[in-house]
């Protein structure tokens, strides 16, 4: 393939994947079964397939139904922009290096099982993400899916690096246990209020995909992200001290957020530590 097609059609793909990801979204927040046509939700009209096209369909229609006019919700362009996007990300960050005339299995499962887990994870965490913003409840559904994403992740690396090496899988899984315990003893000390049992699982299941210590850089951005968004609402009085912020999208960012700038983090770290050491002995 030519540079830049695998690219573009994981931003194809990720626009359709969007459009199904808004479908379960929308329906499992109001008890409805995925199966069935979709219609609008104004009016109940059925929708053609020039309608149902993702990204393209809000904008030609300028985000109202053909049929009753009725406002159609931002939420099905973000969703699909951002998988696409994603998508695309993940394709660029995890390349296909194949020999089409001599394929060998192993140079196969190296390429591809990278892009397939990035692209299966972050749908459901963006599932995770936007159910969790606007219900405050982590889908058992989204769990298990980044859960396994994680157990394959960690076996991956494993099996990519040495398949004798098995020191990584106890790195990984046990960072990853520690955190979710941290998570879990929040949750039982408070009875809830500070956190809740799922971003407990939640967290588990971000720190096995993403691997040590990029979970320990995870869990610092998470509580950085939530404190800085928690002040600004804070500011603007759009919440209170009393207030419940749902914490998985936290989460979710924190663990992307340190999934792909974690080494810059922590080289930073270490710069940092160099000064402040050099100026405390200069004194």
């Amino acid at each position: 393939m030519g540079i830049g097609v695998v690219e573009v059609f994981s931003l194809g793909f990720g626009f359709c994947i969007g459009s199904f990801l808004n479908v379960a979204i929308r329906r499992g927040i109001r008890g409805e079964s995925f199966f069935g046509r979709s219609k609008c939700e104004s009016c109940g009209k059925i929708l053609t397939p020039i309608e149902l096209i993702p990204l393209v369909s809000f904008f030609l229609q300028r985000g109202r139904c053909r049929s009753c006019g009725g406002a159609l919700s931002l939420q099905y362009p973000l969703v699909e922009a951002t998988t696409g996007i994603l998508f695309a990300i993940a394709a660029y960050l995890f390349p296909l290096d194949i020999n089409l005339w001599r394929p060998n299995l192993h140079t196969i499962i190296i390429s591809f099982v990278p892009l397939i887990l990035a692209c299966v994870g972050l749908s459901a965490a963006l599932f995770a993400f936007v159910v969790d913003l606007r219900t405050k409840i982590i889908p058992d559904s989204a769990f298990y899916i980044l859960f396994a994403v994680g157990v394959a992740a960690v076996s991956f690396r494993w099996y990519a690096a040495d398949p004798n090496f098995s020191s990584g899988i106890f790195s990984d899984a046990g960072a990853a246990l520690l955190i979710s315990l941290f998570f879990a003893s929040l949750w039982f000390f408070s009875r809830g209020q500070w956190m809740g049992f799922g971003d407990a699982k939640l967290i588990l299941a971000t720190s096995l995909a993403i691997g040590f210590p990029a979970s320990i850089a995870a869990l610092l951005f998470s509580f950085w992200s939530g404190g800085v968004v928690g002040g600004v609402l804070l500011l603007f009085r759009r919440t209170t001290l009393k207030s419940t912020i749902p914490f998985g999208p936290f989460i979710l960012l924190g663990s992307a957020s340190a999934y792909f700038f974690s080494p810059f983090f922590f080289e930073t770290t270490r710069f940092l530590e160099g000064i402040y050491e050099i100026v405390y002995y200069s004194f």
